[in-house]
């Protein structure tokens, strides 16, 4: 960790999106497409990676395996959970949209780290607008597992779709919203953040920014602009950090990634650093240390 920076002294780190995924076990189709991170990634590399940044908790992501071994990849990650109580939370994938969601969901409850799920937005049909999907969101909220979305900028207004129509559950947006850094499209992600950060239940995840610049020449003023935005609509209790590990690898090393978040929020007081890098990933899924 980078000492020299202030704000950074003293933190505690919650790491509110982090994979694992062994190849072994499980498929990702996605992964073909990404050479440089198409092998299997454990605690082993997870803790190597993260040798220099003091993570306290880590909320393991799912990592869109193929849909029939989502419970495959769930139970690898319980198993590693047992070998590092650091990971206190899982968020899986679930097929809410299923007509037997209410039996498979009986999974899911009986394992008390999961705190949530997530579902990536669909092309060109639309999951969240999805009539069964919308209604079972209820499903969710009955057992307090809350939602992480999943879209990139351009799939912003079907996540308002899904928020404004199920209200009462609680959100979580991954990655700003992927917004496009690297061709500095910016007002329409701005409109949709305003708009998301109106509805009180909804949380971001300071995350995956890198690998929406340029992944061989960002700089923290490619950056700076989307994270003051999300600043000025969600506040610093609504905004968590996460490593997006290993997919932040993709532009820069995990150390070098949780630096730059510090200076995005370097003008943050001590109190406002703590709660985005460490207390408020815990208080939105609902864990108790």
């Amino acid at each position: 960790m980078n000492k020299s920076n202030t704000n950074a002294i003293d933190l505690r780190i919650t790491d509110a999106h982090a994979h694992f995924w062994d190849l072994k076990q499980m498929n990702y189709p996605w992964l073909n497409e990404v050479a440089p991170i198409n092998q299997s990634f454990g605690l082993t590399e997870y803790n190597q990676a993260t040798a220099d940044v003091p993570i306290s908790n880590i909320i393991f992501i799912q990592c869109e395996c193929l849909p029939d071994e989502y419970l495959q990849e769930l139970n690898y990650v319980s198993q590693l959970a047992a070998q590092d109580s650091r990971i206190c939370g899982i968020i899986p994938f679930f097929p809410l949209e299923s007509d037997d969601a209410h039996e498979q969901i009986r999974v899911l409850t009986s394992n008390p780290l999961v705190k949530g799920i997530r579902r990536l937005e669909e092309e060109p049909s639309s999951l969240y607008k999805n009539p069964r999907f919308v209604a079972n969101m209820e499903l969710l909220h009955q057992h307090k597992f809350s939602f992480d979305l999943g879209v990139k900028a351009h799939q912003l207004a079907a996540a308002l779709s899904l928020v404004q129509a199920a209200p009462d559950n609680h959100y979580i947006l991954d990655h700003f919203g992927k917004p496009a850094i690297r061709t500095k499209e910016f007002s329409q992600w701005r409109y949709h953040m305003m708009e998301l950060a109106a509805h009180p239940h909804v949380y971001c995840k300071l995350s995956g920014l890198l690998t929406e610049a340029d992944w061989k020449k960002w700089a923290i003023i490619d950056i700076q602009p989307y994270v003051d935005t999300a600043l000025e609509f969600f506040g610093p209790k609504r905004i968590t950090f996460g490593g997006d590990w290993p997919v932040v690898t993709l532009a820069a090393d995990y150390n070098r990634w949780f630096n730059t978040a510090i200076q995005l929020c370097r003008a943050l007081s001590q109190d406002d650093m703590h709660s985005i890098f460490y207390q408020n990933a815990l208080d939105f899924y609902q864990i108790i240390l």
